[in-house]
């Protein structure tokens, strides 16, 4: 599969602070890899492998921040623009409140990267403030982020479907109108799971 030269796509993750700490019971893993749990989020490790490590980061963190809901379309909008203007092919985004999710393609460098996620993060936070003043002095985001590679036509569908439908009713999602495909697959506006939410597609978050 071939990508626009010199990038990648990727699938970012991006948690609000607090909301996964090293030692999580869903799984972990630190910079660099040098902790990290057995299992994923999908297959959690054993309840009680680094529960020392657990403890510690409970004790000393603070409480988790989670984004109110009437800021998630904001935060979406900005990342969603900053994107844009800085040129890069944004196929998907899912922010719900603990949690930001995209299907993006960057520069092959991994602090290339950091750097413009960085500025989503400076804009989404910016914006999340504007909407809600008593965000002011909060800490909205954890440190350090997850650029999974999406390196076939396979993945890059799947990491698709997974943000656009499955990040709970409560989350604000966006899709690109004919959604960029990568190269060597059928160039279509949208891919068949999400063919119901073509086209600059917004989905608002919906409360229970």
């Amino acid at each position: 599969m071939r990508s626009t030269p010199g990038k990648r796509w990727r699938h970012v993750i991006v948690n609000t602070h607090n909301t996964w700490l090293h030692g999580d019971l869903r799984g972990f893993r630190n910079r660099e890899h040098r902790i990290h749990s057995s299992g994923d989020y999908r297959n959690p490790p054993p309840a009680d492998e680094h529960a020392g490590l657990r403890a510690y980061h409970e004790q000393r963190s603070g409480e988790a921040v989670r984004l109110p809901y009437a800021v998630l379309q904001a935060v979406g909008e900005a990342v969603v623009e900053n994107l844009g203007h800085r040129e890069h092919d944004l196929a998907a985004i899912a922010i719900a409140t603990n949690h930001l999710h995209m299907l993006v393609e960057l520069p092959d460098h991994v602090q290339e990267i950091r750097t413009i996620i960085g500025w989503c993060k400076y804009f989404g936070t910016r914006a999340a403030r504007n909407t809600d003043p008593s965000l002011k002095n909060v800490t909205l985001w954890a440190e350090g982020e997850t650029y999974k590679p999406v390196d076939n036509a396979d993945h890059w569908r799947a990491a698709l479907r997974y943000i656009a439908e499955d990040q709970g009713s409560d989350a604000w999602v966006w899709i690109a109108p004919f959604t960029p495909t990568p190269a060597g697959s059928d160039p279509t506006p949208q891919e068949s799971a999400c063919d119901s939410k073509a086209g600059s597609i917004v989905r608002l978050p919906h409360r229970a």
